[in-house]
């Protein structure tokens, strides 16, 4: 069939423009998702645990494994070990339904919402310092946006937002780690619970698009963004500056590095005495690869913000960053309490 007659699709993206949101997004990801993990490594949770409760909590019900799934957009075997794990902990029970035996429901135990209770505070500190630097006009714009890109996902996550912003049966713990910033009286404690849910739906959605876009690309999101920060340093980057700019972690750094090294798009000179100061740069194949990805960027950034017009992507655009900025100071935050509570508990 021909397609002359079609109106090409608009492309709001062009050059490298898509690959670098792409890389900035991701970036945010990685650095919220690590302040996340230390305040969680205490308690011995994982996200996809902490998702879970969240879900059971927002319901104040039992929920089947199929809501559930909807509203986390977690894949269904992740989910299942999720709520395997909480069960042997007896944070969550599950059992049959009584109208349908074919269906399992999973149900927050007393202790559930204990431990959900306990983290309230600190999630709220969390996600309000990571937005600090947005302001609340902003915070609010990004959120209404976020939802404008979730439209296509299932009608449950939708319902999801539309609960928390002013309160909701999301379990109040009214002791917040730090006094709330201007004007945000009007965020519940249950906010920064909420907030982590949005933020990992919207995680869970680009990670949709990234496996549908990049597919034929052969490189993981951790591979194409070291690659995308090194083909903009003449002069190469050591491991620390590529991990400043990708938000990852220094073992995933190295590791990333180590099987780009291996398919021969990096090159870099050791240096036995300090191995993470040697100089990482492209070859003229990890060149070539990042030429390859940026159609294909561009691509999966016009699906990203489809539903976003020319203006407020524009303005969204320029906030990411921003909040980059706030999720990297919060990381630096609770990695450094992290380790004075280990080393006042020594």
């Amino acid at each position: 069939m021909s397609h002359e007659g079609l109106p090409r699709r608009r492309t709001r993206f062009s050059d490298r423009i898509g690959l670098l949101a792409w890389n900035t997004l991701l970036t945010f990801f990685n650095l919220i998702g690590a302040a996340v993990a230390t305040v969680l490594e205490p308690v011995n949770l994982s996200n996809d645990e902490l998702l879970v409760l969240i879900c059971l909590a927002q319901a104040g019900d039992a929920l089947s494994m199929g809501a559930i799934e909807r509203s986390t957009l977690l894949q269904a075997g992740r989910l299942r070990r999720a709520v395997d794990k909480l069960e042997a902990r007896r944070l969550v029970a599950w059992g049959r339904s009584p109208a349908d035996r074919r269906k399992i429901l999973v149900r927050m135990t007393g202790a559930g919402r204990r431990l959900t209770e306990s983290l309230s505070p600190v999630m709220f500190d969390l996600i309000r310092k990571v937005v600090e630097p947005l302001g609340q006009q902003s915070t609010e714009f990004m959120r209404e946006k976020m939802r404008k890109m979730l439209s296509g996902t299932p009608a449950h996550v939708n319902d999801v937002f539309t609960d928390h912003r002013y309160g909701g049966p999301l379990p109040v713990a009214p002791q917040a780690a730090s006094q709330p910033g201007p004007r945000s009286t009007q965020r519940p404690p249950t906010w920064g619970l909420a907030g982590w849910l949005r933020c990992c739906q919207w995680s869970a959605y680009v990670d949709r698009l990234w496996r549908r876009g990049f597919r034929n690309s052969g490189l993981r999101p951790s591979q194409l963004q070291v690659l995308t920060s090194l083909s903009g340093a003449v002069e190469g980057m050591t491991m620390d500056t590529i991990a400043s700019a990708t938000g990852l972690r220094q073992e995933r750094v190295k590791s990333t590095l180590s099987a780009l090294q291996q398919a021969g798009l990096i090159v870099r000179s050791l240096d036995v005495a300090q191995p993470g100061a040697s100089p990482v740069k492209l070859t003229a194949d990890g060149e070539q690869k990042v030429l390859e990805a940026l159609p294909m960027a561009n691509r999966a950034a016009d699906d990203l913000y489809q539903g976003v017009c020319d203006e407020d992507l524009e303005r969204l655009l320029s906030l990411i960053p921003k909040a980059c900025g706030g999720a990297w100071r919060v990381r630096q935050h609770f990695s450094v309490t992290q380790s004075l509570t280990g080393t006042t508990s020594a």
